[in-house]
């Protein structure tokens, strides 16, 4: 499915052999609405629909089958109620050849923003948070910005990642994203070393790192790995100092934390989609490092990442999904790789950290499959080893 993603166009035309998909439209409004889908094939045929990083189904088409060509499939939409642009993939099957082409509906138009310039100053409204299946649980109570930042991957506009952040401390609790072979990217562009602030959050509410961290030689340690945007766009907003926390460097950061990283990758890689937390605690901390302006930034006592797989007919997890969690304490280590001591049930995170990993997950599956799924020991399922 993800190679049918890199080689997709628009929707005005997609051919392979005597093989098209096409709709009257490639791109629409915010508002719902519908559109001829147009299929030409030789024989039998099937159509499907992809939503980008497994996003809940915002469309339906009337018929998935037929034979022969065909004017008769309606692509049906609801209303787009977010401000950014969302897309879906019509894939279509015949002969033993797929192609696909993208349909993108835009979100609300600027002009009905009530908050068109989310970076200049105050809090933003976590309550409005999207409904992506990686994102935590918020609250306005929390105190806590929450910021996203999108991305364009094969010519469609998903999101990058997000992040919840503390202008107290100067880090993010966490940064959460949907991570597979596409997200990743194709570009290869290794490290842009973009280093800059983050245009989301104001300059005053962030700490400045051009010249990294002073005081006791602490690494800029990505939440989101560089690694893990390898397209040039999307790799440069991984430098953003709010993407940026005071790491140990020999023994956490460039050793444990490294290959630790390299292990998710390799997992997102045989998964539809690996949804990723990566989150550090500062509460009880008592060490701090500093900016290239003098400011403190508070040294985490301990760094998380908790994960959602999702494969479409998996035979491991609860409904499609099945979930992990580990927790390092913020010191050096010799050894290089994460163990299955470390590891724990996202439930069992939850307790730890007081966060809500997945909240959006029980309107997916079910509340019995998503309780299933949060307290299971990856431990106890070889697929994780």
């Amino acid at each position: 499915m993800l190679g049918l993603i890199l080689s997709s166009g628009s929707c005005e035309k997609q051919l392979k052999g005597d093989i098209a998909v096409s709709v009257a439209r490639s791109e629409a409004d915010s508002g719902a609405g519908s559109h001829i889908v147009t299929v030409r094939a030789e024989g039998e045929w099937f159509l499907s629909l992809y939503f980008a990083d497994g996003a809940e189904p915002w469309a339906e088409l009337s018929e998935t089958q037929g034979s022969g060509n065909s004017s008769r499939v309606i692509l049906k939409y609801g209303e787009n109620t977010s401000y950014s642009s969302r897309s879906v993939m019509l894939i279509l099957t015949s002969a033993g050849q797929d192609v696909s082409c993208t349909f993108v509906q835009d979100g609300i138009p600027s002009e009905e923003d009530p908050d068109p310039d989310p970076g200049g100053g105050g809090e933003s409204d976590s309550s409005a948070a999207p409904g992506w299946m990686e994102l935590p649980a918020m609250s306005e109570e929390d105190g806590l910005r929450f910021v996203t930042h999108d991305m364009t991957v094969g010519g469609i506009r998903t999101r990058n990642y997000s992040l919840y952040w503390d202008k107290d401390n100067l880090v993010a609790h966490w940064v959460a994203y949907p991570l597979n072979n596409w997200t990743i990217g194709t570009e290869d562009v290794g490290r842009t070393d973009a280093w800059g602030y983050d245009p989301e959050i104001p300059r005053d509410e962030q700490p400045r790192l051009d010249r990294g961290f002073g005081g006791n030689g602490y690494d800029r340690g990505h939440q989101i790995p560089s690694a893990d945007r390898q397209n040039r766009a999307s790799n440069r907003e991984t430098f953003y100092f709010s993407n940026m926390t005071p790491q140990i460097g020999a023994g956490f950061n460039q050793n444990i934390w490294a290959k630790f990283e390299e292990t998710v990758r390799s997992w997102a890689g045989r998964s539809d989609t690996l949804y990723v937390v990566t989150g550090c605690v500062v509460e009880g901390s008592t060490k701090y490092a500093t900016d290239n302006d003098g400011e403190r930034v508070t040294v985490p006592v301990g760094y998380f990442k908790a994960f959602l797989r999702y494969q479409r007919n998996s035979t491991i997890g609860f409904a499609d999904y099945a979930g992990a969690a580990f927790y390092l304490e913020h010191r050096t280590y010799s050894e290089n790789n994460v163990t299955q001591d470390m590891s724990m049930s996202i439930d069992d995170l939850e307790k730890l950290t007081g966060i809500d990993f997945f909240v959006n997950l029980p309107d997916a599956i079910g509340e019995t499959a998503a309780a299933n799924v949060e307290k299971q020991s990856p431990a106890s399922v070889g697929w994780w080893w």
